[in-house]
């Protein structure tokens, strides 16, 4: 007699794993893809047409760069926990859109404290303040005209 085996992929206890873990591999995939085409990308994009229109930033790259440190390391000090005020002291130095295109492509993507995810600024800001601090950054920008919110 002549024996029949399964296929491999005939085995639900296989290709059903298979199926949900390629699935999830594929929606990492995308993520990462929509998530690398986010904000830097586009205050790239918006930064080309303030320059177009005579919207110069204020300051230097390096400089841009400084800021974006400082919010970052004003936000994962894991002993005094985040130091709103620094935060708030660089976002007070923005005067015109153009300042905050450069620094959210200065700030680019950062690890979030105590995980292994990247987020842009805008991110960043949303996982270490609360919703009342976040407005309080949108107020600084709006009362000098600037349009960007987080």
């Amino acid at each position: 007699m002549q024996r029949l085996e399964k296929s491999f992929f005939d085995k639900p206890e296989v290709w059903i794993p298979t199926f949900f873990l390629g699935g999830y591999l594929l929606f990492r995939g995308v993520k990462k893809l929509v998530s690398k085409e986010g904000a830097v990308d586009e205050a790239k994009k918006d930064e080309k047409k303030l320059v177009a229109k005579g919207v110069k930033p204020t300051y230097t790259d390096g400089q841009y760069m400084l800021f974006a440190d400082r919010i970052y390391t004003a936000g994962i000090d894991a002993f005094f926990g985040t130091d709103e005020d620094a935060i708030y002291s660089v976002f007070s130095k923005m005067k015109h859109n153009s300042d905050v295109n450069k620094l959210i492509q200065a700030f680019g993507e950062r690890r979030i404290e105590f995980s292994m995810r990247k987020a842009t600024l805008g991110a960043f800001l949303s996982s270490e303040l609360d919703a009342k601090e976040v407005n309080k950054i949108n107020n600084i920008l709006s009362t000098k005209g600037i349009n960007y919110r987080f």
